[in-house]
């Protein structure tokens, strides 16, 4: 986890399809907080969105707050089973399918089309120390990425 989202520029394309953005006033969490600084780069061509409504102040504080931070995700891993042996192979797939959610996913995760969070990432390190793997496991790329959901 990295605090440096003042440095990195939140793009509208970035947002995912769906998520709420923020565009109330008077907050005083606002300058922390993802779903305002993706109200910010909604551009001027785009009219509707799906919305923070102010319901959610009520209270005082935002029950849809989602403070701003950025993690360093992996894009695919083509190369990880290249060093398991053949009878570990099979069963390590297996594992790491289903920890995915099926065939679907750990195919858009293992060519980079979805990227896998920090604590991803880990398990399937620990997942390869299980089998006695102790290299390191790299992944084919890597880049940050703001965090809009906890998993």
């Amino acid at each position: 986890m990295t605090n440096y989202t003042k440095t990195m520029e939140l793009r509208y394309q970035d947002i995912p399809t769906g998520w709420a953005i923020c565009f109330l006033s008077g907050c005083a969490r606002q300058e922390e907080c993802l779903r305002h600084k993706a109200g910010l780069a909604v551009p001027e061509t785009v009219l509707t969105a799906p919305a923070v409504t102010p319901q959610a102040m009520k209270g005082g504080t935002c029950q849809l707050f989602k403070k701003a931070e950025i993690v360093h995700t992996a894009a695919g891993f083509g190369n990880i089973f290249k060093e398991v042996k053949q009878r570990h192979a099979a069963a390590m797939r297996a594992e790491l399918v289903k920890y995915l959610g099926g065939n679907g996913t750990y195919y858009r995760y293992q060519h980079g089309e979805r990227t896998l969070m920090p604590e991803q990432q880990e398990w399937i390190r620990r997942l390869f120390r299980r089998y006695g793997y102790i290299e390191e496991v790299e992944f084919d790329a890597y880049c940050d990425k703001f965090r809009f959901y906890d998993k």
